[in-house]
């Protein structure tokens, strides 16, 4: 894989929304239908140089996503960002989340105005939970039974990271 991360563009969006919706039907996560890039032009349009969303491009085709969004509208957390990593099917077991946190790790560490980001994971995904702690996150708290998820209640893990 010959991996470039850049900014992700209005003409990624069709592969951004096609990476995402591979997870929908997966037990751990939030969506119960697939999403349409109509529904996230607006989204991809809220990203800024503050809070980037960048993709990795394997030779003009994006394999993987990952956002930096404000973690909450209030001035008091203006240097807190919540991430958000989507790698592809086929480009999952090759190290790529490792190297696309470490990308965003020094673009946070060389200019972006971050000081926290959280990471929100549901309790039963291990290989997020695995991916944000070998990126230096650390737990932080459990939100118990705060989604409802196939008709079950499910906890949502918080990993932090400061800077």
């Amino acid at each position: 894989m010959a991996i470039v991360f850049r900014r992700a563009q209005p003409a990624d969006l069709n592969k951004i929304v096609a990476i995402f919706n591979e997870s929908v039907d997966l037990p751990i996560n939030d969506e119960v239908e697939l999403i349409t890039p109509e529904s996230r032009r607006e989204w991809l349009a809220s990203f800024n140089d503050d809070y980037p969303l960048w993709v990795a491009d394997d030779g003009g085709n994006v394999v993987a996503w990952c956002g930096l969004e404000p973690f909450y509208p209030h001035p008091a957390y203006r240097f807190s960002a919540e991430i958000s990593i989507y790698v592809g099917q086929a480009a999952q077991h090759q190290g790529l989340g490792r190297r696309f946190l470490a990308f965003v790790d020094q673009q946070i560490r060389t200019g972006l105005p971050i000081k926290s980001v959280v990471a929100y994971i549901y309790q039963g995904n291990q290989p997020s939970q695995g991916l944000f702690k070998a990126a230096g996150f650390t737990y932080w708290g459990t939100l118990r039974h705060i989604a409802t998820l196939n008709d079950r209640l499910h906890d949502l893990l918080i990993y932090g990271r400061t800077y």
